[in-house]
């Protein structure tokens, strides 16, 4: 009789976890075992050191170290155990900086059932898996289509305080904020904002917060 695939979950919230668990282990046509369930960075890798999964399924918002830096030290030990992203996050940027650390897979909880079975036996198997619906954007970027080199040009362009700005705002900072930890007015980080935002051509917060996370001003789980 073959044995189950040991999975350790690493989530930040139990419904999903309980859930999640209750769907791999109902399968019937491959056997899943969930020997173990984090809530934290910290947990996630004291388990995988001491349970030695055959997968580990990962989001990137945990308590304490983040999915990134989980998969980092976890590499970094020399841990070669499968590691299947499974986020909110329907970032190009995202997804590149998680295969460069050494992830295997990256799907989006708004998968279907049969899209996570087939992101976890390909990981498993030793391949990699791109949720369909980021492939053609890390494709595209590959080819020199989506030109990551202007978005270095134009933060070249902002100044020294325009960047400090951006940094904050792409971090969660309100303009009342951003002006007391630069001390100066609300009026003139008002004006920093609206400066930089023309210089980049981008007006929606959402839109700079990946634009810092391209530049490599924020790390992967400031936005939240």
């Amino acid at each position: 009789m073959t044995l189950p695939a040991r999975i350790v979950i690493a989530d930040d919230h139990a419904v999903l976890r309980i859930g999640l668990r209750a769907f791999l282990e109902e399968q019937k046509d491959v056997r899943y075992e969930v020997v173990g369930e984090a809530s934290s960075g910290e947990q996630a890798i004291e388990l995988v050191e001491k349970l030695r999964p055959h997968l580990l399924i990962l989001d990137l918002n945990l308590e304490g170290m983040g999915g990134l830096e989980v998969t980092l030290e976890l590499r970094h030990r020399g841990i070669q155990v499968p590691i299947l992203i499974l986020t909110q996050y329907a970032e190009t940027a995202y997804l590149r900086r998680l295969l460069e650390a050494g992830a295997n897979g990256y799907i989006l909880k708004s998968a279907r059932g049969e899209e996570l079975l087939s992101a976890i036996r390909a990981v498993r198997a030793g391949g990699t898996y791109i949720d369909p619906s980021l492939a053609g954007g890390l494709v595209a970027q590959a080819m020199g289509e989506a030109k990551p080199g202007s978005d270095d040009e134009a933060y070249a362009r902002l100044t020294p305080r325009e960047r400090q700005v951006l940094k904050l705002v792409a971090e969660g900072y309100s303009n009342k904020e951003i002006a007391k930890a630069l001390d100066v007015a609300v009026k003139t980080v008002m004006a920093h904002r609206a400066n930089l935002m023309d210089k980049l051509g981008i007006h929606n917060r959402s839109k700079l917060v990946r634009f810092a996370i391209r530049v490599g001003l924020v790390q992967l789980d400031d936005p939240g």
